[in-house]
């Protein structure tokens, strides 16, 4: 009964977010991403990131495209997530920009098996709101959450860190058992840290 509110609670939240979402994208999709690159120092300073995730925006996402590039041209290799045809988790294929991409699952866009699989130092995820205790509402896939859980388990030093615009963090996400907390935020507004997770 009780993980049937949760769901519904997090219905409700997912559809305000969209629309949340949609109206700071309108706003902001051309500052923002130039913000973020503000913060790479930061992150070069906390994480290693030898070899990073990224995503390809789709929707109303913020877009990390520059972001990318400026990771890129700092010396970081980069890869992006694939939706795996076995387990429900994410696997990462090498990426580098003007690479042809192949049609994923929900409109995405991944690497296909030509590029080889990589473990990546840190991965950006998208999100549609997160709170002030790093937990991220993403769009009930569990992809992210499942392939995080993986890491951990494996005691992998992978570092996932959410990338939204500022205005979508909230007071409270609701949560279950199976949902995992991200190890930091960035946003345009800065690098926020998950305190277990500082160096």
């Amino acid at each position: 009964m009780q993980q049937t509110q949760i769901s519904y609670k997090k219905n409700l939240a997912r559809d305000k977010a969209k629309l949340f979402r949609e109206q700071l994208h309108k706003k902001h999709r051309d500052t923002a991403p130039k913000k973020l690159l503000n913060f790479v120092p930061d992150m070069l300073k906390n994480f290693k990131c030898s070899i990073v995730a990224g995503f390809m925006p789709i929707f109303t996402e913020i877009n990390i495209t520059p972001l990318m590039r400026e990771l890129a041209a700092k010396g970081c290799d980069l890869c992006l997530p694939v939706t795996s045809k076995g387990p429900n988790i994410l696997l990462f294929r090498s990426y580098t920009f003007g690479q042809e991409l192949e049609d994923g699952p929900y409109k995405t866009k991944q690497p296909g098996e030509s590029s080889s699989l990589v473990f990546p130092d840190i991965v950006l995820i998208p999100l549609l709101a997160f709170d002030r205790e790093f937990n991220r509402l993403g769009y009930g896939g569990g992809y992210y959450d499942r392939t995080i859980s993986e890491f951990r388990k494996s005691r992998q030093k992978v570092s996932f860190i959410g990338v939204a615009y500022s205005q979508q963090g909230v007071e409270k996400i609701p949560t279950t058992l199976s949902d995992e907390p991200m190890d930091g935020i960035l946003t345009p507004s800065g690098l926020d840290l998950h305190k277990a997770w500082v160096k």
